[in-house]
Parts: structure tokens; C-alpha cells; sequence
């Protein structure tokens, strides 16, 4: 069996930690099938999180499906913003006075140090670099994503004018105060439908869970969809059943289910 695990509001509760019930509840679905940890966050920030709770690396996706990574094998795919198209991004929201930051060769890039930037390492556990001018940087380089951080109103304002402008992005929140730009064929989805070319599993038999918007795809890509009980409600309504919160460990409570009576278990909880 096959289980997909988002990380941020999903297998992590609200104050960033890792429970000890998921975490053993992670080590049982890896002793008889495969772990797939599928996260907005950089590469490096996914593997660290990995090596420190686990003590070793998962199949990993990163960048909410720019980036796959197979444990022994290394990256197998990736793709990125084009150079202009992330110029003009990191334009609009400099104008918009909104903190933005990009990704380049899996390292985080802001081009101001400030709280955001602060937060957001302390948040993903990772290192990052400040450059005079962020804007040359992308025209030379391109971005595998680039990330706006700001309050959820102004997020929303920005996505809508920006989405129908930029039609070869997807412009999604990955939490209330992110706003994700990655290039249109970049989903979890996409992402875990390749990686089941690659390894040779059956989605319908794969299990995923997930919070956020950026999830719903990879929801709906799969025979087993769950949503936390603390996700949108673009999530739910693809997901087949509704787990308890992130904060309740609902993680754990649904694998342990499947793994001790399997699916129809999960829908007598449900039905309790």
C-alpha cells in the first residue's frame, strides 16, 4: 500500500510539531508498503525534516510537484518558472510592496532581510540568502517557484488580478499567508502520477492526505483521498473521507485504522 502524506497542517499540528502518534503511525505504513512525503517546501527543507524524525529519506515531492526525488537515486524530474516570467512576477510584487522570495538550485532567495524571510526559515528549518537585487537574479536563472508572504486578504486581492494574466502559472495559496506562482503543469497530482509510472503502483490503492488547496489535486488523483479535518473546503469536498484536525493526530488515527481493518473501518468511524 501507498500512503501520501502532506506536511505542513497535515501531518504537522498548528504549532509545527510532529506528534508521536503520526510519527510511529508513518513508521508502520513504511515497514510493509511506500511513504511518499508530498510538501510545498523546498527539497532540502523535506529531506531534513526526513532525516531528523525518521532517520532517513522518503520518496519525496517537492515544490508541490516541481521537484521529485527517489531516495538512492537522487532528483529524477524538475522544472521551473522561465527566466521572464519570474522577472515579471518578482516585478509586480515589489510595486505591490509584498515580500516575495524564489527558489533557485533548491536555495531559499530573498532580496531583503526581514521578519518574513526570518519566519520562514525558522518555519521550514533551512538557510537562506539575501541578494541586492532579487530581480536580476531570476532573469538569468528562472525560479522553480516563487513565494508572496503576506496577509490572507491581500493574498487573495493579488491571485485573482494576477491568475488570469499569468496563464501559463498556477497561483494557489499552500497556507493563509503564502501564495505560491510555480508553472501550470506543477500539481502534487501530476507529481504523484508520475512517480507511479516511475515506481510501479496503483493510485486507486494509494492513500493521501492533505489541507490545503494545493492539495485537492493530489486528493482526487487517488482511490483513497483524505482530508484533514481542519482543511478547505476545496479539499473535502474531493476527499473521500474527513480525518480528525492536524492537532488531534488525525493522521495517525486513520493509517492505524486502514493498517488494522482496512477501509471499510475508516467509514464505521465516520459513521460514529
Amino acid at each position: 500500500m501507498v500512503f501520501v502524506f502532506d506536511l505542513d497542517g497535515t501531518l504537522l499540528d498548528d504549532e509545527e510539531k510532529l506528534s508521536p502518534e503520526n510519527k510511529q503511525a508513518v513508521f508502520r505504513a513504511a515497514e510493509d508498503g511506500l511513504v511518499i512525503f508530498a510538501s510545498g517546501r523546498m527539497l532540502r527543507s523535506i529531506l531534513k525534516f526526513s532525516r531528523e524524525h525518521f532517520g532517513r529519506e522518503f520518496v519525496t515531492i517537492a515544490y508541490n510537484g516541481a521537484m521529485l526525488y527517489i531516495p538512492g537515486k537522487g532528483i529524477l524530474y524538475e522544472t521551473k518558472i522561465d527566466p521572464a516570467t519570474s522577472a515579471r512576477i518578482i516585478e509586480i510584487l515589489r510595486q505591490k510592496g509584498v515580500h516575495r522570495q524564489a527558489y533557485v538550485k533548491d536555495e531559499l532567495i530573498s532580496e531583503e532581510d526581514n521578519e518574513e524571510i526570518k519566519a520562514y526559515a525558522r518555519h521550514s528549518g533551512v538557510d537562506y540568502k539575501v541578494v541586492e537585487d532579487l530581480l536580476d537574479l531570476v532573469r538569468k536563472e528562472g525560479s522553480t517557484k516563487i513565494l508572496a508572504i503576506a496577509d490572507p486578504e491581500t493574498l487573495d486581492r493579488i491571485r485573482d488580478e494576477l491568475s488570469p494574466a499569468f496563464t501559463n502559472l498556477r497561483i494557489f495559496k499552500s497556507f493563509p499567508t503564502y501564495l505560491d506562482f510555480v508553472p501550470k503543469s506543477v500539481g502534487k497530482g501530476r507529481a504523484l502520477k508520475l512517480l507511479s509510472e516511475m515506481l510501479h503502483f496503483d493510485l486507486k490503492e494509494t492513500v493521501a492526505f492533505g489541507d490545503n488547496d494545493n492539495d485537492a489535486d493530489m486528493i482526487a488523483e487517488v482511490g483513497f483521498g483524505v482530508a484533514m479535518e481542519n482543511a478547505t473546503e476545496k479539499v473535502k469536498e474531493v476527499a473521500k473521507f474527513v480525518a480528525p484536525s492536524n492537532n488531534d493526530s488525525g493522521v495517525a488515527k486513520v493509517v492505524n485504522a486502514i493498517l488494522d481493518g482496512g477501509f471499510d473501518t475508516l467509514f464505521r468511524m465516520e459513521a460514529n
